[in-house]
């Protein structure tokens, strides 16, 4: 077995989402995108000389669009693919309306452009990820990841010892760039987060590979500081709510956008970061503490 990045060109912009290719008796595929970026992928894959015909089973890390938007349109193609996925996020795809709402609220009138169709996924097709020993694909270790989002689920191929993370590792744009941790709302949860990497830590694969983007070898060191950068944007969240005219939401837009095009050429930057905005990451951050702060009172 071998795992590949592929670069599904989302907006058909490269080095912004990437699903991975695993080769075998059994061809899988790990997040395979949104449904406008069908095209992309199927392009991508020809280049390996695989068709999405090719495709046996589908792993999904979570079920955020820009994973898992094109799931449906590729099973309701291939009647052999088996879809899997956490449980608790089985509804979401077997009738999508709860999961394209919430989506919308997000993303408003840039939505369609975006994300697409989202078609449902009969239940027969779906596989539910029950834990780490269960997994029915040869070769392929499943485990928990949660913190990005409850139900996030990454994938071990353990004849290379590649690592699929899905978000659980953050963002990176290039092996140079420093990680950025992706605190979208509503899921996020710091302490169940920080659990997570001390649990795959132990791992240690040979490589892992991230949504946003591509296949990286210093697993060791970008657990650290992935660690240290959700802690920090922790710690400053913190730091506003009780001082609100500090620096907040709008300064650090600014600064991530800044330091992240110390690394790419900031169109590059802005075209990630126009889809997914470091203010929702705040956001996210903070509805995560005014939540554990809500309990506390």
């Amino acid at each position: 077995m071998s795992t590949v990045s592929v670069d599904v060109s989302f907006q058909g912009i490269n080095g912004l989402i990437s699903s991975y290719w695993i080769d075998g008796l059994e061809p899988l595929l790990v997040d395979p995108g949104p449904s406008t970026s069908l095209e992309g992928l199927e392009q991508s894959l020809e280049e390996l000389g695989v068709k999405t015909s090719d495709i046996c089973h589908i792993l999904l890390t979570h079920i955020h669009l820009d994973h898992a938007g094109g799931v449906g349109h590729l099973v309701s193609r291939n009647p052999q693919i088996q879809v899997h996925l956490h449980p608790e996020a089985v509804p979401y795809l077997t009738d999508p309306r709860r999961l394209i709402e919430s989506t919308r609220r997000t993303f408003r009138d840039s939505y369609d452009r975006l994300w697409g169709d989202v078609l449902p996924i009969d239940s027969d097709r779906i596989c539910v990820w029950e834990s780490p020993e269960k997994c029915p694909v040869s070769n392929i270790r499943s485990m928990p990841t949660p913190g990005h989002v409850g139900h996030h689920v990454s994938y071990l191929e353990e004849l290379e010892g590649c690592f699929l993370a899905g978000d659980a590792l953050g963002v990176i744009f290039t092996h140079r760039a420093p990680i950025y941790p992706p605190t979208p709302p509503p899921g996020v949860d710091v302490p169940i987060w920080l659990e997570t990497l001390k649990n795959i830590e132990e791992i240690g694969p040979e490589s892992f590979g991230i949504a946003h983007f591509g296949i990286h070898h210093d697993f060791e060191v970008r657990v650290l500081e992935m660690r240290e950068k959700l802690l920090d944007l922790h710690d400053r969240v913190c730091v506003w709510l009780d001082n609100p005219e500090g620096f907040g939401r709008e300064e650090f837009e600014k600064e991530i956008r800044s330091e992240m095009s110390k690394y790419l050429p900031a169109n590059d930057v802005n075209s990630y970061f126009d889809v997914f905005p470091p203010v929702s990451d705040w956001d996210g951050m903070q509805l995560y503490l005014e939540r554990k702060n809500l309990k506390k009172s």
